[in-house]
């Protein structure tokens, strides 16, 4: 009872953290933005490259000693097996280092490089390129998609529907086709405009979809903001992550909106419901993605990547949907 008058008093007051927070990531992503001219660190599976992996137990550093003789820009990576017992060096180049890499490598090994002691796979820095840059429309196609069937969901007018789909396909249509080959300084006016009348029309027909929309929004910013601050370098992986990690941030806000807009209950009693059925599924799911993280991170596979942007994720929906989300639900069900 002492929380609930406390809440009741206050929730309007702690709109101002995840807002503070959400403020401080996109200050960030802008900062690291003009750092580096890219709002992520790219592996070579997303700049191009050539990466060489080879049977050794010699040390990472002596490694990474020996090949900094002749090359600047690379990165070594060990590989363990669930006992912690290195297996494999893995080594990352720019493409056009290929043979120089090659070389080095045979210098220090002390015999030649086959397909039956080592691999090699290299990766066109153009082909790269274009399939970074589809692979941000997808992202960003599927969150205004999103944010289009809870519109939907959520808003009573069939007009403002009605508009919302055909303002979806036609900013699909121009993504998929015009986006990428006309001049960027017209590309983004024209995406700023579809996206400023779409959010426009959220807040004037449904705030507790356009509530749900800010919680997944502020989900992808902060989880990018620390990927960036903890210095991880994105493959293609990491990107289909954020694709799912927008599915994972919008289920709970979802859960959270239908039971705080049922009229038969009072507010407070439809989000303490919600808060213990959405944090259960939250956590469970916390629990099985951290499982899985402690097997694969020996082996520095993708699923590491994907793992481990899950997790910080699905921690800060935890943050986002029950202060952000809840708060605005209650604010709006209240006046209403």
């Amino acid at each position: 009872m002492k929380f609930e008058s406390w809440y009741n008093k206050n929730y309007k007051k702690l709109l101002i953290i995840p807002a503070a927070v959400l403020a401080l990531s996109v200050l960030y992503l802008a900062f690291f933005y003009i750092q580096t001219g890219d709002i992520i660190s790219k592996d070579v599976s997303l700049t191009g490259g050539t990466t060489i992996t080879i049977q050794s137990d010699a040390s990472q550093q002596s490694l990474s000693e020996f090949i900094s003789k002749n090359l600047t820009d690379f990165e070594v990576q060990a590989i363990s097996d669930n006992t912690g017992s290195q297996i494999q060096l893995v080594i990352t180049v720019g493409e056009q280092n290929t043979e120089t890499l090659q070389l080095i490598l045979e210098d220090f090994l002390g015999y030649e490089l086959t397909s039956e002691n080592s691999s090699k796979e290299t990766t066109s820095a153009s082909l790269s390129a274009d399939f970074y840059k589809q692979l941000i429309i997808a992202v960003i196609l599927a969150f205004f998609w999103m944010a289009a069937v809870v519109f939907i969901i959520f808003s009573k007018g069939k007009k403002a529907k009605f508009w919302t789909v055909i303002l979806n396909i036609l900013l699909g249509f121009f993504m998929g086709n015009f986006f990428l080959t006309i001049n960027p300084i017209i590309s983004g006016i024209i995406f700023i405009a579809f996206a400023f009348i779409l959010i426009k029309m959220y807040i004037k027909n449904s705030v507790p979809a356009f509530a749900v929309m800010l919680s997944a929004f502020a989900d992808i910013v902060m989880t990018l903001a620390i990927v960036d601050l903890i210095g991880m370098k994105l493959s293609t992986a990491g990107i289909v992550a954020f694709l799912m990690l927008i599915g994972y941030s919008v289920d709970t806000d979802i859960l959270l909106t239908t039971r705080m807009l049922k009229k038969h209950e009072a507010t407070n009693t439809a989000l303490f419901r919600a808060f213990k059925t959405g944090t259960t599924m939250t956590i469970t799911s916390l629990i099985a993605i951290t499982a899985a993280l402690i097997v694969v991170y020996p082996f520095a596979s993708v699923l590491n990547q994907i793992f481990t942007i899950l997790l910080i994720g699905l921690v800060l929906d935890l943050f986002n949907t029950w202060i952000t989300n809840a708060s605005i639900i209650k604010w709006y069900t209240e006046t209403k």
